[in-house]
Order: C-alpha cells, then sequence, then structure tokens
C-alpha cells in the first residue's frame, strides 16, 4: 500500500470512530481507538540554554499542577501521587516550602478545578474537595477512575472517568446524573454553560448537553489529542500531541477553526486571559511558546526555554505569570511573559 492510500485508510477509520460517537449516551461506543498518547520524552537540557525565569526546587513533586486565583496559591502532586502541596504563588522563590502538606487516602490521578481555596483531586474510585486552608476533606464516590474535572459556571463539578462516563456532581456533592457514550473522558473544558470533552483514546472533542444528558457535535482532534483548555472568548484550544498540532475549536455547534503545526510533542496548554495568549508546551524540545491568536491563526510572539519533561502547566489569569512543573525532578520555573 502507497503512503498516500495508507493514509487515507487512517483519517477515514478516524471520521468514523467520531461519527459513530458523537450521538450515542447509552454506554461506551463501539468504535476504532487508539492509544492514548503520552508527553513525548524530553532530552537532557542543553547547558547553553538554561530554563528561563526562576527555578525553584521542589522535592518529590511533579505529576500535577493546579493555581488557585482567589487565593493566590499553587497546588503540586507528589511524584508518587499520595500527597497534595499547598505553596503561596506570590514571591515563590528558591528555599520556599509548603504552606501545607495534605496526605491522600490513595494514589491520586490528577487535579481538577482550584477555586476558592478548594481543590479538587481525583484518586480511584472518589473525587476529594480539599480546603487549603484547614487540610480539610470531603469525598464523593464515583464510579471508576477519574480522570478529568472541572468546575462550572453554575457550581456544579464535572467528572470524567476511564469508563468514558461524565458524572454530574451538584454543589452539595450529590451524584446528580451520569452521561455515557465516551471511551475515556481525559479532559473537560466548560465556557458560559458550553460543555467541551477530550477523549483520548478518540482523539476527539465533543460538546455535552448536561441539561439533556446528551452528546452533541463530536469533531476529530488530530491523531493523538491530549490536552483541553478555553479561554474567556470560547475558544476550545487542544493540542495533539502524536500529530504535532494545536488546535481551536469555536461556535454552537463547535467547529475547527485552525489546525496550526508545533513540532516537538505539543502537550500541555494553557491560555493568558490578560495578555491574550496561548502557551503550549513541548517536551520533545523543553520549550514554551506563547501564541497570539487575533488573526484566526496563530502567530508565535515568545518562546522560552523550560525544566525538563514539562508535563505540567497554568498560566496566572491576572498577570500572565506561566508556571511549568518539572515531572523528571527539575523543579517549578515561573516565567514572567513581560520580562
Amino acid at each position: 500500500m502507497n503512503v498516500r492510500g495508507k493514509g487515507l485508510l487512517v483519517a477515514m477509520a478516524a471520521a468514523a470512530l467520531v461519527l459513530s460517537g458523537c450521538s450515542d449516551s447509552g454506554g461506551t461506543p463501539d468504535v476504532p481507538t487508539i492509544v492514548p498518547q503520552t508527553p513525548i520524552a524530553a532530552p537532557a537540557n542543553d547547558p547553553a540554554t538554561p530554563p528561563a525565569g526562576v527555578v525553584v526546587p521542589v522535592a518529590n513533586a511533579g505529576t500535577a499542577m493546579a493555581y488557585c486565583t482567589g487565593t493566590k496559591q499553587l497546588a503540586l502532586l507528589s511524584d508518587d501521587g499520595r500527597s497534595v502541596y499547598f505553596y503561596a504563588a506570590e514571591g515563590l522563590a528558591p528555599g520556599a516550602v509548603p504552606t501545607r502538606t495534605v496526605t491522600l487516602s490513595d494514589k491520586a490521578t490528577g487535579f481538577g478545578t482550584f477555586s476558592s481555596g478548594k481543590l479538587e483531586v481525583l484518586i480511584p474510585g472518589a473525587l476529594l474537595i480539599i480546603d487549603s486552608a484547614t487540610g480539610d476533606t470531603v469525598r464523593v464516590d464515583l464510579p471508576g477512575t477519574p480522570l478529568s474535572a472541572v468546575l462550572t459556571s453554575t457550581g456544579d463539578i464535572l467528572v470524567g472517568n476511564d469508563k468514558g462516563s461524565l458524572i454530574v456532581v451538584d454543589p452539595d456533592g450529590t451524584v446528580r446524573d451520569t452521561i455515557t457514550g465516551f471511551v475515556r473522558v481525559d479532559a473537560i473544558a466548560e465556557h458560559d454553560g458550553q460543555v467541551v470533552v477530550l477523549d483520548r483514546a478518540q482523539s476527539s472533542v465533543t460538546e455535552v448537553d448536561i441539561a439533556d444528558s446528551d452528546l452533541g457535535v463530536a469533531l476529530r482532534s488530530g491523531d493523538g489529542a491530549t490536552n483541553l483548555t478555553v479561554d474567556h472568548y470560547g475558544r476550545f484550544l487542544t493540542t495533539d500531541t502524536l500529530g504535532g498540532e494545536f488546535l481551536a475549536f469555536y461556535g454552537d455547534p463547535i467547529v475547527n477553526k485552525f489546525r496550526h503545526p508545533v513540532a516537538f510533542g505539543p502537550y500541555a496548554v494553557d491560555y493568558d486571559d490578560t495578555h491574550n495568549l496561548a502557551w503550549v508546551a513541548t517536551t520533545g524540545n523543553n520549550q514554551v511558546t506563547a501564541y497570539e491568536l487575533a488573526t484566526g491563526t496563530p502567530v508565535q510572539v515568545q518562546q522560552f526555554a523550560t525544566v525538563s519533561q514539562a508535563n505540567s502547566m497554568v498560566v496566572n489569569p491576572e498577570t500572565g505569570t506561566v508556571y511549568l512543573l518539572s515531572a523528571d525532578g527539575g523543579g517549578l520555573q515561573i516565567i514572567n511573559p513581560d520580562q
């Protein structure tokens, strides 16, 4: 088979994959899948181009990170997934120690939203909500292993799991609904009531009508989508680590606005609402790049060397400060793009 013919068959299979799952909310769809993508392994840092900004050593941390605008705190997950470290973000410098450490009842798979001092932590069979001020923890038992969570503008918590379910949790912690039809729910984003889910096994993004418990439009997001965020304009931004692309989806129903090539394994993605910049970290070359999106096509405006294996990134939406966390012991990097 020639290369073009093989590529056509792959594209047709992927299109069928997404289309067959776009309106089925009765269970996990029986569709072609791919192996969920993981970050590209990072090379050793080049001594001639050290990481930009400030690097804070953080012992035993590196698997997840979240930022709370209200309390100006960072939450870091330990490398064994068993502890959460809270840091005051302002003035963070080498030698800083956590303001609080919370030991978990099980190994965490990641974080959800960190808002008003309350951090969503995902562990097998449950969502934990930790109060960073006291360490008090509320547990919400859930089926499967949670992979993603987001606090919505209505106060509900949406939790996605490895069984292809999107679980709706009321503000009081009561499970109100379970929406199925995915293979996995690896990332969730919400903007003014519009909810979009990313499924790594299908490399797809899908709109979800929470009120009607129904799946809407589903679109392919490259060849191996990994992460998702949304900006204040309502543009849903994804990274395609396998295919080397940065993508945007917009509208209701969503449409694909652009597919921009990005080499070296784009993985972590976030948006700076103050400077209107999209940030994409590439682990294959230990760099992070800022893109301006006003023209409808990404325009690179800044690029910095990062700590090695920067799998986790958050951006302070008020200041534009970029935080990157190394997954192999390289520390927490802080970049002020204005300096």
